[in-house]
């Protein structure tokens, strides 16, 4: 049984209305929708499904070929092969730079050489004006990726300097590295600061 509801009079500037009459609802039954309002929740839903769907099969499928957190040995090796290898490249004697043309040949490929020679060619200079020895040393890297024989890599790398006159700098670096697998040996394929 549902209850009347009450009609208030309303007074505007001197006139008398009385209110349209409010449809009753039953008192516990909710408001029915109209059936387009339905209609669009069905859509929005199944449109939102339809993305759901799609961005778990693409998240699957890279999962699927990153083994750097299954493979543990495969992670191990990338890590510290390459982190071997960035602090042997980022270590620069001015006395002896045939040393990194020669470490550059066999650790670095692809777009790595032609950035390593770009950024050597200018530390050349510099290291023999100013009789400079650099020490780099891997502290910590961390494989973001692991496909087979590709790999990418964060590295963090300490840098220590000495100077002819005897000042000394240190410095930190980090790396975004991509690399490759060659007769079971990584090679360094790309490098942007991170």
């Amino acid at each position: 049984m549902t209850t009347p509801t009450k009609k208030r009079a309303v007074k505007v500037a001197g006139r008398h209305h009385d209110p349209a009459p409010e449809p009753e609802t039953p008192v516990g039954e909710p408001r029915r929708r109209p059936p387009w309002v339905l209609a669009a929740v069905a859509v929005v839903m199944a449109v939102l499904a339809g993305w759901c769907t799609l961005e778990a099969k693409s998240t699957n499928a890279v999962v699927a070929h990153n083994t750097a957190l299954s493979d543990v040995a495969g992670t191990a090796d990338a890590g510290k092969q390459i982190s071997a290898a960035l602090g042997t490249l980022f270590s620069y004697r001015y006395d002896d730079p045939g040393r990194n043309e020669q470490a550059a040949k066999e650790l670095l490929t692809g777009p790595a050489l032609a950035q390593y020679g770009q950024l050597f060619g200018e530390v050349r200079k510099l290291a023999a004006d100013q009789k400079l020895v650099v020490t780099s040393t891997a502290v910590a890297s961390g494989v973001k990726l692991l496909d087979g024989d590709r790999a990418a890599l964060l590295v963090f790398l300490d840098q220590t300097g000495t100077r002819g006159d005897g000042q000394h700098s240190t410095g930190a670096a980090q790396l975004s590295v991509t690399a490759e697998r060659v007769d079971g040996k990584w090679r360094v394929t790309g490098m942007s600061a991170a």
